[in-house]
């Protein structure tokens, strides 16, 4: 009875020795050359004595320095194709730690890792260094600060050009002023010109007159009488056509004044209508002649 178990032990024991009988052909790695932390693709033949049953292990061995990431096994014919994937941490010549396929153990599978360090550099450890910049860093800060040196210089820039023409509005609004008061004044006599008397209709459009032309010929025509202003107007720069039609307003509200005429509606109407565009041509020739 006692036969009988030793002779099993001894056929398992010599079936595992024959199984451990196998020969490696056709070894390859992809990529050829490869480094630390590259992922290799490592295949080859496996051929056997007598036929095995192979199959990937369902864990991989787990020394530290290799990881292994997956094996294929595709019988072909009596031999099989064994594609071996596996990630290397270590430099140098190293064998692989045995992997159980099935009924074989593979041993002694040796891989050569590369490694992108020269071997002779010196393993000393190296003083701290400053970190390192982003591309273009130096450049944005070299940037920055010609900025921040032309800052004061753009700010004086922008002062100068900004204090001109704010001048310039000032300048231009003080000079339209006298011309939009008349207008407004001229405004305003129309809307009560209706109900108003001879001497006021004259007093308020022969004083609004002579108030805005003192302020085009910079000279004060509120007390002038009316051969001044011709006077004035006639050795004035100012068209010949524009100065008639002054002086033709001032002769006739005079008669009004010293002749007695009287004004109807339509006769007021028409004169604000006309001291209207000649004011308006008037500003156009000012424009025109900025020293007026």
């Amino acid at each position: 009875m006692k036969r009988i178990p030793l002779l099993l032990l001894f056929c398992l024991t010599s079936g595992v020795l024959m199984a451990q009988n196998y020969q490696i052909h056709n070894l390859s790695f992809l990529p050829p050359d490869y480094y630390v932390g590259d992922t290799v693709e490592m295949s080859f033949v496996l051929k056997t004595d007598q036929p095995v049953d192979l199959s990937s292990p369902e864990t991989f061995p787990d020394p530290g320095w290799v990881r292994f990431l997956s094996i294929d096994i595709e019988p072909r014919g009596e031999d099989s194709y064994v594609v071996l994937r596996l990630i290397p941490y270590y430099p140098g010549t190293r064998a692989l730690p045995p992997l159980d396929i099935g009924d074989l153990s593979l041993v002694d599978l040796k891989i050569f890792t590369s490694s992108i360090l020269d071997s002779g550099i010196s393993r000393e450890l190296s003083e701290i260094r400053s970190p390192l910049l982003i591309p273009g860093t130096r450049a944005v800060g070299a940037l920055l600060v010609s900025l921040l040196f032309s800052l004061p210089i753009l700010l004086l820039f922008l002062y100068k050009v900004i204090r001109t023409r704010t001048v310039n509005i000032i300048r231009t609004y003080q000079l339209n002023l006298p011309y939009r008061r008349f207008q407004r004044l001229i405004r305003s006599i129309r809307r009560t010109m209706v109900s108003m008397p001879e001497k006021e209709f004259y007093l308020s459009f022969t004083g609004g007159l002579k108030k805005y032309l003192s302020t085009r010929f910079h000279q004060d025509l509120t007390s002038s009488t009316t051969s001044e202003i011709e006077y004035l107007l006639n050795h004035s720069r100012i068209h010949e056509t524009l100065a008639l039609s002054l002086i033709n307003f001032f002769h006739r509200v005079d008669r009004v004044k010293f002749a007695g005429d009287k004004l109807l509606y339509s006769d007021r109407e028409q004169l604000l209508g006309e001291v209207e565009d000649v004011s308006e041509a008037l500003e156009d020739w000012r424009k025109k002649h900025a020293d007026l």
